[in-house]
């Protein structure tokens, strides 16, 4: 790039995208102008709408690694003028991704990410249309559809307590919590006086709640807060699990009441079904479990809120 008339190097880059974004902008700046003939990118546009989107909206680790991933799918048309993308370039990468074996959500997640660059291309008046409504990726076959744990399963999962990891599930069963909102789960949250748990880490902002304990896992959460490390579920040297090695530990436990077949969110889907067919209070139960109501504000947590939240939860036995 010249600076009055000299060849002068401006600003360095490791990559053509991240160059030619600084090049355009460099060029609106200083002389009011794109590049002639220049034409944005689907890459160009990507690398503009993600720092906007993580401003305004401030998604989760997860949510922007899910972003990258999406965005890495759509490597045909990273180089393509954002304005030549017809939907049959975007049905051809959902078609390839399901034809490679790619599961139903990894193709909802590069749906909701076109859909999200397509809304803030129009923003800009890059285009006027958004194709991602018209994406066809099939329909969702779960490999492993979800099911709960019988009552069997349950009772066999007390008896072997002692067993590693075994607690773990229990507590999950009686929380309803996820497993992240399990692992991610800070002592200093966890109020044994008042016999609730605060998360305030999850995949959602509805995930943000309060959970009763129940009486069965209260003698559980006691021990582990006893132990070392900082988190609720830690080794034995007091670091905590992440999910690959808590994997593990939930494989060896499920070995032994024999239901290899079960996932972790197994148990969520448990708490949901006890708690419908003991005909839990609706509002109650989402809020156990962390799903948008509609109404979800500090009055939640109100005597008489956690007085709702723990006549739902005595109703797992």
């Amino acid at each position: 790039m010249s600076e009055d008339g000299r060849q002068k190097p401006v600003e360095y880059f490791t990559n053509q995208v991240d160059a030619e974004i600084y090049q355009a902008d460099y060029n609106k700046i200083h002389y009011h102008r794109s590049l002639p003939g220049h034409k944005v990118t689907f890459a160009e546009l990507y690398h503009r709408w993600l720092p906007a989107h993580i401003e305004h909206y401030n998604p989760s680790t997860s949510a922007i690694n899910s972003y990258h991933n999406a965005y890495r799918h759509c490597q045909t048309l990273h180089y393509m003028p954002y304005s030549d993308i017809k939907y049959q370039h975007l049905q051809m990468i959902m078609d390839g991704m399901r034809k490679s074996g790619l599961s139903y959500s990894s193709c909802k997640k590069v749906r909701s990410l076109i859909s999200l660059i397509s809304k803030y291309a129009i923003k800009l008046e890059y285009t006027n249309k958004n194709y991602a409504t018209l994406l066809n990726i099939g329909r969702n076959k779960p490999a492993r559809p979800h099911k709960p744990f019988t009552r069997q399963k349950i009772n066999r999962l007390w008896q072997h307590v002692d067993i590693p990891g075994v607690d773990t599930i229990l507590i999950l069963l009686y929380t309803g919590m996820r497993c992240g909102e399990l692992l991610a789960l800070e002592k200093q949250y966890v109020n044994l006086r008042q016999r609730y748990i605060r998360i305030v880490k999850s995949k959602t902002k509805s995930g943000l709640r309060i959970i009763p304990i129940h009486d069965r896992i209260l003698p559980l959460i006691e021990k582990r807060m006893a132990m070392s490390g900082s988190t609720l579920i830690s080794d034995p040297d007091g670091q905590p699990y992440n999910y690959s090695r808590y994997c593990t530990l939930w494989n060896n436990a499920m070995q032994v009441i024999h239901a290899d077949n079960h996932t972790t969110h197994d148990c969520r889907h448990t708490v949901a079904t006890l708690l419908d067919n003991a005909g839990a209070n609706e509002n109650a139960k989402r809020r156990i479990l962390g799903h948008a109501t509609g109404d979800v504000t500090d009055r939640v947590y109100t005597h008489k809120g956690l007085r709702q939240l723990r006549k739902a939860i005595t109703l797992l036995k």
